[in-house]
């Protein structure tokens, strides 16, 4: 997890990395399924403090790394401690 950045307009951002495992079904199959996957948060909700095992449950999107990258990221626009 990156340090709370801020853009040139002064909105807090930061850079993270979401770690899932579940269990889902697929053809009829259980599968355990274990990823990790790069997310943002922007505004207020990057000042929330997070460290390295925090479990959380999120919303959000998932679109382009910025406007000149082809790269994905999951854009968080809802966070809460479980």
């Amino acid at each position: 997890m990156d340090l709370v950045r801020y853009t040139p307009a002064g909105i807090p951002a930061l850079n993270l990395t979401l770690k899932h495992s579940s269990e889902q079904i697929e053809a009829n199959l259980k599968r355990t399924i274990n990823c990790e996957l790069s997310a943002k948060i922007m505004g207020n909700d990057a000042l929330i403090p997070l460290k390295i095992g925090d479990r959380i449950k999120t919303k959000g999107f998932i679109g382009n790394k910025s406007a000149k990258s082809n790269q994905l990221i999951f854009h968080i626009n809802f966070i809460e401690y479980l």
